[in-house]
Order: structure tokens, then C-alpha cells, then sequence
């Protein structure tokens, strides 16, 4: 029974890393759409104004957007740093969930056979992504995601490092010594 629980885990490893994979290009699509969404509604306010009048705080619709809600609108360039932040995260998800497979020598097997499938979807990804920015339109949303838009168009490479990264973490936990732990052998 717990060995039948120690694959599940291990399965639910390479199901994170395939999820995490999928995640960094949906989330990007996500953080640049929300942005131009916002960019798009800031200028159309700062387009409009209109007259407000008896009121002892605004004269003018544009004070009172300006005390409301400019500074919301102003934040999406938080969700720059949201997309770069994310991506990370899931980054570093694959990683150890790499090395948690290395617990067992199958499941690392696995693991690297899987990698190399991953590594192709990545190629897949990146084609796809690099197609949708000849559209214009979407050019225009994802202008402001550098990062993102390196990492894209770089994915099959990133993803490949970060395989053979969390390969080589999980030989290193297979690999790992016991340590603190008594030995009768050098007790003389």
C-alpha cells in the first residue's frame, strides 16, 4: 500500500511539471491581456471629462477619476512583475519536483524519458507562440512583457535546462548520504 502511495506522489510530480509547463504560457496570455485591457480603458478616460457641479472635493470628472481610479489603473505594471514572478515560481516547482523524483530509480528513469516528450511539447509551444506574435494585434498586448516574450521564444531551451536540471537534482537525491546517523562500524 505505501508503495502504491509513493507512485502516486511521483506520478503527481511529472503531472505538476506538465501542468507548470502549460501554466507559464497561459499565464502570460493572461497578464498581457488583463494589461492592455487596462491600458485601453485608462486612455479612453483620460479621453473623456465632463463637469461636476456644486461638489466640494472635484470640478471635473477627471479630478474625480484621478482620486478613484487612475490608481488602479496605474498598477498594471505590477502585472509585469506578476508574469516574471510566476513564471519563477513554476520554474522552480519543476525543479523540485525533479528532485523528488528522485527518490526512486524508476521514477527518475521515467523523469528522463519524460523530459525529452516535454522538451518537444516546449518546441511546439514556442512555434505557436512565435506564430501568434505575427499577428499585429497581439504584438501589440505583448510589447510590454520583455521578459515573457524572450522566454517564448526561447522555450524549448529553457525548458531543456530546467530538464536537465531537475534530472541532475533528482541523481543528486538518489545519490544523497545518510547522514547523522550512527554507524557500529567506527564505534571502536
Amino acid at each position: 500500500m505505501i508503495d502504491l502511495l509513493d507512485n502516486i506522489q511521483e506520478y503527481s510530480s511529472i503531472g505538476l511539471i506538465i501542468v507548470s509547463i502549460f501554466a507559464i504560457f497561459v499565464s502570460g496570455l493572461f497578464f498581457g491581456i488583463s494589461y492592455f485591457i487596462m491600458d485601453v480603458t485608462h486612455d479612453a478616460f483620460l479621453e473623456t471629462d465632463c463637469v461636476i457641479d456644486n461638489n466640494l472635493y472635484v470640478e471635473s470628472c477627471q479630478d474625480l477619476w484621478e482620486l478613484s481610479l487612475y490608481p488602479f489603473l496605474e498598477l498594471r505594471e505590477i502585472l509585469v512583475w506578476f508574469s516574471f514572478f510566476f513564471v519563477f515560481a513554476l520554474i522552480l516547482g519543476m525543479l523540485i519536483a525533479g528532485y523528488q523524483s528522485g527518490s526512486s530509480p524508476v521514477m527518475l528513469g521515467v523523469l528522463v524519458l519524460f523530459n525529452i516528450v516535454i522538451t518537444y511539447g516546449a518546441i511546439e509551444i514556442s512555434n505557436l507562440y512565435i506564430t501568434m506574435l505575427e499577428i499585429p494585434a497581439f504584438m501589440q498586448i505583448m510589447i510590454p512583457f520583455d521578459v515573457y516574450n524572450q522566454l517564448l521564444i526561447y522555450f524549448p531551451w529553457v525548458i531543456f535546462f530546467v530538464s536537465l536540471s531537475s534530472v541532475i537534482l533528482g541523481v543528486v537525491n538518489y545519490q544523497k548520504v545518510v547522514v547523522n546517523k550512527r554507524d557500529e562500524r567506527l564505534n571502536f
